[in-house]
């Protein structure tokens, strides 16, 4: 691993903190370079890319990383920290064994979606935790949800979320969707604030492909990537959703205990 770039988030992470590892990486011999920003753009040619922030930042990081295949290791300045493998304090002792092989390439499912819309050509949208469709105005949402082309159920509320294994322990979770072991390959959609008594959430296999059909009078919907990019829906627009060809590959040094983490993370008895 010799080219690596730092992607952080300055509103957690000082500029000399960065400095500081760049200078110990450089130190190391390897190539650094540095980006900061939502929107920042990651060099194609890369071997390794360190995200210094929370699990939003990594989010980022990850999307833009796993279009090229580059590994990611997340060095967490945030609260809950799921995805972000090492602290700050810790990043010098875990990069240093990581570069002398002591490590594992863990590999995350990712869903790509599409808006379906009569006057523009579909264009796959990658989410490493979830897709959401929901609303911004006070009116309960009718959205219809369509397995394998196969009509299933008009879901009224607030919305829905598609989310991967790795994104049940996000926003799906706290709509009462299930914990999912992240390396399964499976599509769960939970309900937002439904307003019926069939909440329950839904979990798909690899192999199916999903279809939510928005009203056609609604001008005031959103599909929200990973909480982080909204893109104006239509009305009449269909989103379809499926597991994506592409990996997250995220950088693992330490043992996988991800049911120890959820225990640790929620202050589980």
């Amino acid at each position: 691993m010799e080219k690596i770039c730092i992607k952080y988030n300055d509103q957690k992470v000082t500029r000399d903190q960065v400095d500081d590892l760049v200078q110990w990486l450089e130190d190391f011999g390897k190539i650094v370079t540095s980006v900061c920003g939502k929107n920042c753009v990651i060099p194609a040619e890369l071997d390794l890319l360190i995200v210094m922030g929370g699990d939003g930042t990594l989010l980022g990081g990850a999307r833009a990383a796993a279009a090229y295949g580059v590994p990611v290791i997340g060095v967490d300045f945030g609260g809950l920290g799921f995805l972000s493998e090492i602290k700050y304090k810790q990043a010098r002792s875990a990069l240093a064994g990581m570069f002398q092989g002591d490590y594992r390439i863990e590999e995350r499912y990712m869903l790509e979606a599409s808006i379906i819309r009569e006057d523009m050509a579909p264009a796959p949208i990658l989410a490493v935790n979830d897709f959401v469709i929901a609303k911004h105005s006070g009116r309960m949402l009718r959205l219809k949800l369509f397995i394998n082309n196969l009509y299933f159920h008009e879901f009224p509320g607030d919305g829905l979320i598609l989310s991967t294994a790795t994104g049940s322990t996000a926003y799906a979770l706290s709509a009462g969707g299930p914990i999912l072991s992240p390396d399964l390959d499976v599509i769960s959609i939970t309900p937002i604030c439904p307003h019926t008594l069939f909440a329950r959430a839904i979990v798909t296999s690899r192999k199916d492909t999903l279809r939510i059909e928005l009203p056609p009078e609604r001008e005031d919907l959103l599909l929200i990537v990973d909480g982080q990019e909204e893109l104006r829906l239509r009305p009449r627009d269909a989103v379809a959703v499926r597991i994506a060809e592409t990996c997250v590959r995220l950088v693992r040094v330490t043992e996988p205990h991800f049911y120890n983490r959820v225990r640790e993370k929620f202050n589980l008895t």
